[in-house]
This record gives C-alpha cells, sequence and structure tokens, in this order.
C-alpha cells in the first residue's frame, strides 16, 4: 500500500516545501532508482534545506488519522530506528501509540503551521483554524534545517500548502 503525502495541486507553484523524492520512504515511492531513503519511518523530507531566516508552511492533516512534521537536521539519520532519537523537533497525532518523537498533540486538528526561525532558533507549530499555539521548541540550531513529513495513514493523506495570510497575520 502507498502511503500519500502531497503538495496542493492548485498551488504547486507557491507551495513553500517541495518534497525530496529521495528521501521518501519505500511505501511512500514517487520514483524508481532512488537513494537516502527511510526505511523503517514512513516520511520523506522536503527538497530544500534552511540555514537562516523565516521560514512557514501548513499542513493540511485532517485526512490522516496518525501523523508527525516538523523539522529535523540534514545529518540525521535516516536508516534504522535513530531517526526521531536527535536532532527532530516536530509534532504528532498519534491516537495508536506508534510514534514516540516530538510534541503529542492530544486533538485531532485540520491544519498545522510550522514557523521556523533558524536565526533565534525556534521551531513553532499553531493550528492556524483556531488561531491556538500548539508548541514552541527553543534551540541553537547549527545545522541545515529541513522539513520532514511523516503520515502513518495508508488511505488518507497530507496536504502541503502554502500558508494563507490573514489579517491577523500582519
Amino acid at each position: 500500500m502507498k502511503i500519500r503525502i502531497k503538495a496542493s495541486v492548485d498551488c504547486v507553484s507557491s507551495a513553500p516545501v517541495i518534497l525530496d523524492p529521495n528521501t521518501a520512504h519505500p511505501r511512500l515511492v514517487l520514483s524508481d532508482d532512488l537513494t537516502k531513503r527511510f526505511d523503517i519511518f514512513e516520511c520523506v523530507l522536503g527538497s530544500e534545506g534552511f540555514n537562516s531566516g523565516t521560514h512557514s508552511w501548513d499542513v493540511e492533516v485532517k485526512e490522516s488519522e496518525c501523523w508527525s512534521l516538523g523539522v529535523t537536521t540534514a545529518s540525521n539519520q535516516r536508516k534504522g530506528r535513530d531517526f526521531c532519537n536527535t536532532d527532530v523537533w516536530c509534532v504528532e497525532y498519534d491516537p495508536y501509540g506508534l510514534s514516540r518523537s516530538g510534541f503529542r498533540v492530544e486533538q485531532d486538528l485540520e491544519r498545522v503551521r510550522v514557523d521556523l526561525d533558524y536565526d533565534r532558533g525556534t521551531v513553532s507549530f499553531s493550528d492556524p483554524v483556531t488561531n491556538t499555539h500548539l508548541h514552541t521548541f527553543t534551540t541553537t540550531f547549527t545545522d541545515t534545517l529541513f522539513p520532514f513529513f511523516c503520515n502513518f495513514d495508508e488511505i488518507k493523506c497530507l496536504r502541503i500548502l502554502p500558508v494563507k495570510l490573514t489579517t491577523e497575520n500582519h
């Protein structure tokens, strides 16, 4: 079975995160002959890393029953079970207890906003639908960071969307 993660079709040209098929878990296969894949966790990385500045993206999670998303370092191990042990800053919704890597949200959400401020060393997560803060990690980043997305739902998908600014965001 293929687990789906996709950028919104109607906004690919302005998608804030383009997925890197070379990192996709085999159940997320996008094409043949790919390397550096996740082999245990059903994850994929963004194709562009960040080592300065501020970056934001929204992920529609309402269709997935179990997910994890955030940022990780370029040097983080993708093989084996060590991926979640270090250099992962994420939120997750996991009613089944499958994952153990990040800040667990108890509520079933429609969307999650990721706000990365590399220079200030923060990764913040919020619910843009209700304008509710979920969690903030604070650290000193020294390595390039990549967005990552894990979807443990075999049928439903996550959708990566551009941040929709409202008058409250200005």
